[in-house]
């Protein structure tokens, strides 16, 4: 079945080839040089920072806390060990709630980001492949041999970059 499909993905292509022009492009690329992503990208990792900043500092709280019990518990009476040891267990249920909200909204924030940045690129290479007769324009991992000449990498970028 694989098989068949890339024949006929092969195929299709060819029959395309026919009719107007084929190009490629390293997606990678494209998104490593893009300026606008690599803005996109140091905003949310400063949002990252930040956040991990807040589960940091939790995270000292508790350590503190914990110390402080550590130190005094000797000399507190049972129902006060109990009370502290209750507050430490919640603190740190609190933690790890808040980790796995956190870990969650990231992971989210971070797709549609990328989501975001994507179609950004697809519109431009759209825009660019009508406005230069292409009929297609793949990725280049999907490419075994090209030609430099279709390699329209460099040129999308600086299409993105110029807006």
């Amino acid at each position: 079945m694989r098989k068949f499909l890339s024949f006929l993905s092969f195929m299709c292509i060819g029959l395309l080839a026919q009719s107007g022009k084929i190009g490629y492009i390293d997606i990678k690329k494209v998104f490593d040089n893009y300026d606008e992503a690599k803005k996109i990208e140091a905003n949310f990792k400063k949002e990252v920072d930040d956040a991990q900043k807040d589960l940091d500092k939790m995270e000292g709280e508790i350590k503190k806390m914990q110390e402080d019990y550590e130190k005094k518990k000797n000399m507190m009476k049972p129902e006060e060990q109990t009370k502290k040891e209750n507050e430490l267990k919640g603190k740190i249920q609190e933690l790890s709630k808040k980790y796995l909200e956190t870990k969650q909204r990231l992971d989210e924030r971070g797709k549609a980001l990328e989501n975001q940045i994507f179609e950004n690129i697809k519109k431009a290479i759209s825009q660019y492949a009508k406005k230069n007769g292409y009929s297609i324009i793949v990725d280049s991992r999907m490419i075994l041999y090209g030609e430099n000449a279709v390699d329209l990498t460099d040129e999308i970028i600086k299409l993105l970059n110029e807006k």
